[in-house]
């Protein structure tokens, strides 16, 4: 028992003299992406695709919309073979709107792609900054609040402003 609490009373004591030995801080990476001007150009060209993708989407939207009201409007008067050449027409072009949808909007559909396309240089330049800003303040450890790991930490160790910063300066 006596061996357990002089353990615990060593980690407690080497866990202390560590934290004042090492330097640490923290960033928000939401807020360093929000206000990085690369980021703010990013969703700009991603919401033009986006754009895009969806008119093709409504075109298609429409076309089964025309096709099923022409349908409707005259299904009274089709032969049985008529009628299942219309709704296998409209059966159809519904599946190949899904299929557009989930081609675009998917997990690893065009849109996830272009996304990773335009944020993964973004995000190599904020890992470089990040570096840089610790090894030139001497920090050891950079925790990042957006992760939603870190419950409380002083405001004197936020360093996001810094990382701002040095992400202007930053050449590509």
């Amino acid at each position: 028992m006596k061996k357990g609490f002089l353990i615990l009373a060593l980690l407690i004591i080497a866990t202390a003299i560590f934290a004042e030995t090492d330097k640490m801080a923290y960033i928000d990476t939401d807020r360093i992406m929000a206000e990085s001007p690369e980021t703010q150009e990013a969703q700009t060209i991603l919401l033009n695709e986006r754009q895009k993708w969806e008119q093709e989407i409504g075109e298609m939207d429409t076309e089964i919309q025309q096709l099923y009201t022409d349908y409707d409007s005259k299904k009274m008067i089709l032969t049985a073979s008529g009628k299942q050449e219309a709704e296998t027409k409209i059966t159809d072009l519904q599946q190949k709107r899904q299929a557009k949808v989930e081609e675009i909007f998917g997990e690893n559909g065009k849109f996830a792609q272009k996304q990773a396309e335009l944020l993964e240089p973004i995000l190599n330049k904020l890992k470089a900054v990040i570096e840089k800003v610790a090894v030139e303040n001497n920090f050891s450890i950079i925790f990042d609040a957006a992760s939603g790991g870190l419950l409380y930490a002083k405001p004197n160790m936020d360093i996001t402003d810094l990382v701002i910063e040095e992400m202007a300066k930053a050449v590509e």
